[in-house]
């Protein structure tokens, strides 16, 4: 693991920061910026368009277990066909002309996206990293924050002076080029391909307390759904969708509606600014202070976004809807940074396939309830006023749920065997 001035696992890091990182963006940052152009070309309602996240995340919710498996099993030639897949669907959009076309494309992005958004940089991460595992996890998942702001920037002047379908065709074309390379030139399945050892491997076989930051809850998925805190800890991951997930897809229609096209995006780019620093610094934090502590400011942001939006009502008011995006750069790492980081740190390799597939699940269930619920909240009301009420809310029950897993969770977390780890990643 020492033997060169630099470990080869940072450039895996890069590597997912630019596949993964431009996956999460058009997935989730950007996928709504095409909202109101797209409705008024194809001539469907914004909740029309909405339900496309949510037949998104309930593919995700389905495949995501076997998906797993088989990134786990061959990890480079699945990147390459997801991520040709995921361009595919992604220019595919252009092509759609009705709700029934629309949806059929969505449901293929979904599954495509599965592969190339959260589960690589879990797979790879821990399989490269033991020690700094939050900040190379923050890292990875940082490029969508980079690729969202380039993106939006980007997708919103395509339509303005092009097209929708010129929007999506180029976007997939970039990335398709890209990744590909990438993935080629960089990914290694394991440190043991390379004669190395996982960053901090050697620490394993030197610790054996329970206290220690590397105890892990190595327990299978059978025996985890009968504990309470496995379940208060799944909850979290759901209110984690809901609200993350809500807030993300639906900011960009809230900014245009509320501040107009040119101003929300700007914002946009602000926000998505704050939060590539934000998501680097998190991961340190959860390194350094912990899971409680780190949530606990993540948690603080989200409601310092969605309290200032509650007094915004009008365009003149861009002071608050300032102070919102800037605080949503951090609150925003809900969504990607807390989830990955902490089940990461909480549950060890030996099943951890599996055990991530049944968060994701719940993740994406979140996104998938939370996406139309929020839209149509929207809707009903004339306003977001009560959507940001009800974020505010539902953000300190999420609070709660986590803080009552990860003590929970303290009773059964063990030092593995270190041989554990090296056989995993041989895998």
């Amino acid at each position: 693991m020492r033997n060169s001035k630099f470990f080869y696992g940072w450039w895996i890091v890069l590597a997912l920061m630019v596949i993964s990182g431009s996956a999460i963006a058009l997935t989730i940052t950007t996928f709504n910026i095409y909202l109101n152009a797209f409705t008024q070309q194809v001539g469907i309602s914004a909740t029309q368009f909405a339900l496309c996240s949510t037949i998104i995340n309930i593919t995700v919710m389905l495949f995501s277990p076997k998906i797993g498996k088989l990134l786990q099993q061959h990890t480079k030639k699945a990147l390459l066909v997801f991520l040709t897949g995921f361009c595919l669907s992604y220019a595919a959009f252009s092509l759609a002309t009705n709700v029934v076309s629309l949806y059929v494309v969505a449901a293929l992005f979904g599954f495509f996206s599965t592969g190339l958004t959260f589960i690589p940089p879990n797979i790879l991460v821990n399989r490269w990293f033991i020690e700094k595992k939050g900040l190379a996890m923050s890292l990875a998942l940082s490029g969508s924050a980079f690729f969202g702001m380039a993106l939006s920037k980007y997708i919103s002047y395509c339509i303005e002076h092009y097209s929708t379908g010129f929007a999506y065709q180029t976007v997939a074309l970039m990335m398709f080029v890209v990744g590909t390379v990438l993935v080629i030139a960089l990914i290694k399945e394991s440190p043991e391909q390379m004669g190395l050892k996982a960053l901090g491997a050697d620490q394993v076989s030197q610790q054996n307390t329970t206290q220690s930051n590397l105890a892990l809850v190595h327990l299978p998925a059978k025996e985890l759904k009968k504990k309470p805190f496995f379940w208060s800890m799944l909850s979290a991951q759901f209110l984690v969708g809901f609200v993350g997930g809500g807030i993300v897809l639906q900011l960009p229609v809230y900014l245009q509606n509320t501040f107009g096209m040119q101003q929300a995006a700007t914002f946009l780019v602000i926000t998505l600014g704050v939060m590539i620093f934000a998501k680097v610094l998190l991961g340190w934090l959860y390194d350094k202070f912990g899971s409680v502590f780190s949530t606990a400011i993540v948690v603080a942001c989200i409601l310092m976004t969605c309290i200032p939006f509650i007094f915004t009502t009008s365009s003149d008011m861009w002071v608050l809807g300032l102070v919102g995006v800037l605080f949503w750069g951090m609150g925003n790492c809900v969504g990607t940074v807390t989830p990955a980081v902490i089940a990461s740190k909480t549950y060890g390799p030996e099943h951890y396939g599996e055990v991530y597939g049944i968060c994701l699940r719940f993740q994406t269930l979140g996104i998938a309830s939370g996406v139309p619920a929020i839209s149509m909240l929207a809707t009903a009301t004339g306003s977001f006023t009560m959507v940001w009420i009800i974020c505010t809310v539902l953000t300190i029950l999420l609070f709660a749920f986590y803080v009552y897993g990860l003590r929970g969770s303290q009773a059964y977390r063990f030092i593995a065997k270190p041989d554990l780890y090296s056989s995993l990643s041989k895998t």
